[in-house]
């Protein structure tokens, strides 16, 4: 029975473990940033917010995508994460099998980073083609 969960299904079920916790964590630090922006009086501030907004729509996007993905599979991950020096672990179901994930802070920061710099890559994209539409006769 360990060798069949230990398969290429229980791997891609770790992967959307983590791909869950850090979505979840990108959007904790997103709204942060927005209830942050509205207090700084910054002449752009207007603009930030909006691209913010649409970083954190992308966000639910996937966020609803992996929860979606994670059904399909059985697997079940209990809010209840807690911290072990350095790691955080997300418990979960996958099943009826029950374990814990863990992830470093480092990795999770590292994981966060690349994720955040897609999506402003595909806004910055996004505002390119618009203004290149708008040029068009």
């Amino acid at each position: 029975m360990g060798e069949k969960l230990m398969g290429k299904e229980k791997i891609e079920d770790l992967v959307l473990i983590r791909d869950n916790a850090i979505l979840q964590n990108l959007f904790i630090m997103l709204q942060k940033n927005g209830a942050d922006l509205e207090f700084n009086r910054s002449i752009l501030n207007k603009a930030y917010a909006m691209a913010g907004r649409y970083i954190e729509d992308r966000v639910l996007e996937d966020s609803k995508a992996n929860r979606a993905a994670l059904a399909s599979r059985g697997v079940k991950i209990y809010r209840e994460e807690y911290q072990d020096d350095f790691i955080i672990y997300y418990h979960y179901t996958s099943r009826g099998y029950t374990d814990k994930f863990g992830v470093t802070r480092d990795v999770l920061r590292s994981e966060i980073s690349w994720r955040l710099a897609g999506y402003i890559s595909e806004l910055g994209q996004a505002l390119k083609e618009a203004r290149e539409h708008a040029k068009r006769p």
